[in-house]
């Protein structure tokens, strides 16, 4: 409290109007020279004068209207005048000055750098060897003449005597380097050193590929084309004696296109950053096949299919796509005998897995051992057995998936009941066009159906109204002892039903659990006194 009392003491001391006229009188003199100083630095004094000069200048010599200052500035716009901002003439000058001098400075660092540059050596202009000077076992000379070969500049490759002619030591011509390729790359400066490397660049074997000469092919290939040049050490026979584990045969039926027309379409042939030397890091056994299938053409619908998005979201998937090799579990990537580049005859293929009880991974069901299926029965199925003509197992299958039951490429219920002529979507009428044999309730001929009993159409009363039987609850879509493709059960609800067909000259029967035996004759009709079971009706 003492320190505040002595504190308000020392301020009564500004009570005095004299004590504050000395302190404003002092601070006033203390700012003004830095004002002052500021104030001239800027030149606000000299551009204020040249702004009210013009202005007087333009008002009374130019007798220009009051109202109306041209050449300088509306008086409206008087606000927005920046002084700083303004250039006195003489700051003009010798900023123009200061210009000139920047750019005759420039200009002489540049007359100073042309004058030390080196002058550009005149192009050494080699013209071709003579046809007459070339070696008779290089002539008549090829399409493609490496370039010191075509300047007859062999000295760059061979050695040479005093003379400047080649040394020849037996049948050989000594090169100016013990390796092949350190020779090669004096010229050619870019280096394989990439993760996987062909075996010939690795060894140093340029000339396993390349003539040093001549050749009529592109980059003085060995070959006439590159799939040739492949083949020349990775086809069957050849790939057996130099021990190379990759073989391609070209010689086949069907040829992959990049195959049959350039492997580098897939491969880089000296050095790559991924396996199998693939030109990209997609994975190769799906990722890469669909990189160009992810559009394939379907004849049947005439337009193109995204193969991608349709393994992707179909509902039933193959399992064969995603096991190990992927699509190299069915196809053999360069080329095969068989259609569609299968690794063996479609039907041989498709049981490659189908030899044994497959479970349906979407619906846990158990699908036969189709190969036991075929061997115990004596009747296939038409496209099976005409795989050429009727398209095998794929006719009805989707070999990449499908969204309907069995992967098949259309509709197909698996209840056994299917109401009237909605029968006529399922896939099987795909092939099967009569009409008449689904329509007619009274039919005399066997060419629309002999599954009658006399003129009754047996078809018909199997398949109409509210309960009528799908395709099958008769028959076999695979194979069957008969050759109407009768199967030996029939399906009801997950349960197998023994259909016990018995097959006649003019007709047959079975006992299935949907009724009791009943017979049917095409020549001498038939009066079954059996009946119908209940909830079969």
């Amino acid at each position: 409290m003492g320190k505040l009392k002595k504190i308000l003491g020392m301020l009564k001391i500004f009570r005095s109007k004299k004590v504050i006229l000395i302190t404003v009188i002092v601070l006033i003199v203390l700012t003004l020279p830095p004002l002052g100083y500021y104030a001239w630095q800027k030149r606000i004094p000299q551009k204020t004068a040249l702004v009210l000069k013009n202005i007087v200048h333009n008002l009374f010599f130019e007798k220009h209207h009051i109202g109306d200052i041209y050449g300088v500035v509306h008086i409206e716009e008087m606000e927005e005048i920046e002084l700083s901002k303004l250039k006195l003439p003489e700051e003009e000058k010798e900023e123009e000055e200061t210009k000139e001098l920047e750019k005759e400075l420039k200009e002489l660092k540049e007359a100073e750098k042309v004058a030390k540059a080196p002058k550009p050596k005149p192009k050494k202009v080699v013209k071709p060897l003579p046809l007459e000077e070339y070696p008779k076992e290089f002539l008549p000379l090829k399409k493609v003449l490496h370039r010191p070969f075509k300047m007859g500049a062999c000295a760059i490759c061979h050695q040479v005597d005093e003379h400047g002619k080649v040394v020849k030591k037996g049948k050989k011509y000594p090169l100016t380097k013990q390796r092949v390729d350190e020779l090669c790359y004096s010229c050619h400066k870019e280096r394989y050193i990439k993760k996987y490397d062909h075996k010939p660049v690795k060894k140093g074997e340029c000339l396993k590929c390349h003539d040093p000469h001549q050749s009529d092919t592109e980059k003085l290939l060995t070959a006439k084309t590159v799939p040739l040049l492949c083949a020349s050490c990775h086809a069957p026979d050849k790939a057996k004696k130099l021990k190379i584990e990759k073989v391609v045969d070209i010689n086949v039926k069907y040829k992959h296109k990049p195959v049959d027309k350039d492997c580098r379409n897939c491969h880089d042939p000296h050095t790559s950053d991924y396996k199998h030397l693939l030109i990209t890091g997609l994975d190769w056994k799906m990722d890469f096949c669909l990189d160009c299938h992810s559009k394939v053409k379907d004849p049947k619908v005439r337009k193109k299919i995204d193969l991608t998005e349709w393994i992707k979201t179909v509902k039933v998937k193959h399992d064969a796509l995603y096991d190990k090799d992927e699509c190299a579990n069915c196809h053999n990537i360069h080329g095969s005998n068989y259609k569609g580049m299968l690794l063996k005859p479609q039907v041989k293929q498709c049981l490659t897995c189908h030899d044994e009880e497959v479970e349906k991974k979407e619906t846990g069901e158990m699908l036969i051992n189709m190969k036991k299926h075929l061997e115990e029965n004596k009747y296939w199925h038409k496209p099976i057995k005409e795989v050429e003509k009727k398209g095998g197992c794929a006719a009805c299958h989707n070999p990449h998936g499908s969204n309907n039951p069995y992967a098949l490429k259309k509709f197909f219920t698996t209840e056994f009941y299917l109401e009237g002529m909605k029968l006529r979507d399922l896939i099987c009428f795909e092939c099967h066009k009569e009409k008449e044999r689904f329509t007619l309730q009274k039919v005399n001929s066997d060419k629309i159906t002999k599954f009658r009993n006399g003129d009754e159409n047996l078809h018909y009363v199997h398949t109409q109204g509210t309960k009528g039987r799908t395709c099958i609850a008769c028959h076999d879509p695979h194979a069957s002892k008969w050759p109407t493709m009768i199967g030996k059960y029939t399906d009801f609800n997950g349960i197998l039903f023994p259909i016990r067909y018995k097959k006649t000259e003019t007709g047959g029967s079975c006992a299935p659990a949907c009724h009791d035996e009943f017979k049917y004759d095409r020549l001498r009709p038939v009066k079954n006194i059996g009946e119908v079971k209940e909830g079969f009706r």
